[in-house]
């Protein structure tokens, strides 16, 4: 399952994958196939479902989007539908990858929001940049007063990112940066937005049956399992 980085106002759909391996140094089932062995115009079975728990804030509230990786996708597209309203309460993103020369990802897109005033503040770590191993988390403790304030004029808040470690961290650097009272506020409010597990974003790909890609390629005998396991 791949969170959706696009609107269905774009008139396609735009995934955002990173080829992973098994230990073995296998690739992922779904990856492997999707950016080695799939073809430009090439037909793909999918559905499109929406992820219920991950809806967009009111334009006139603020959000404040933390994510890594590929987790950016679903955070995309809440900034492109605040785009689409004329003004909004602003939009924070803090976002983790590796490097910068190669995965400052949508960096074009992001600089344009931040120019149009779509996107308020943009925060980004890059853990293998200059030795400084600094993640996503890190930004969150750093601009903790700031955050602060923006939990307190409303904020929604989004996480969307890796399964393994990064919510957990993020919850506990949230907490505290805005200290728990707050954060159990917006918790309880419903402003609080995790998403780290199978279909993390607005919408996911799900289902490519295992029979059309046994079809083409027949080293994928394994079951159908998420690109990242």
């Amino acid at each position: 399952e791949y969170s959706v980085a696009s609107l269905p106002s774009d008139g396609r759909v735009e995934f955002c994958i990173r080829l992973m391996t098994q230990a073995d140094g296998t690739p992922g089932l779904a990856s492997g196939w999707l950016t080695q062995d799939a073809r430009i115009g090439d037909e793909i079975p999918m559905g499109v479902r929406p992820t219920r728990g991950f809806p967009a804030a009111p334009p006139e509230a603020p959000v404040i989007l933390i994510g890594n990786g590929t987790g950016i996708a679903g955070l995309r597209g809440h900034l492109k539908a605040r785009a689409q309203h004329e003004t909004t309460g602003g939009a924070w993103l803090l976002f983790g990858e590796r490097t910068r020369a190669h995965d400052a990802l949508y960096d074009v897109d992001l600089q344009g929001w931040l120019a149009s005033g779509v996107l308020t503040r943009l925060d980004r770590a890059f853990s293998r940049d200059g030795g400084e191993n600094r993640y996503v988390q890190s930004l969150v403790a750093e601009h903790a007063r700031p955050m602060a304030d923006w939990v307190d004029r409303g904020a929604y808040v989004y996480v969307c990112g890796s399964l393994e470690g990064m919510s957990k961290g993020v919850h506990a650097a949230l907490e505290a940066a805005v200290g728990e009272e707050r954060l159990m506020r917006v918790t309880g409010s419903g402003r609080l937005r995790i998403l780290d597990g199978p279909g993390a974003g607005a919408a996911v790909l799900a289902d490519i049956p295992a029979a059309s890609l046994e079809e083409d390629k027949p080293r994928y005998d394994r079951p159908m399992r998420r690109a990242d396991e």
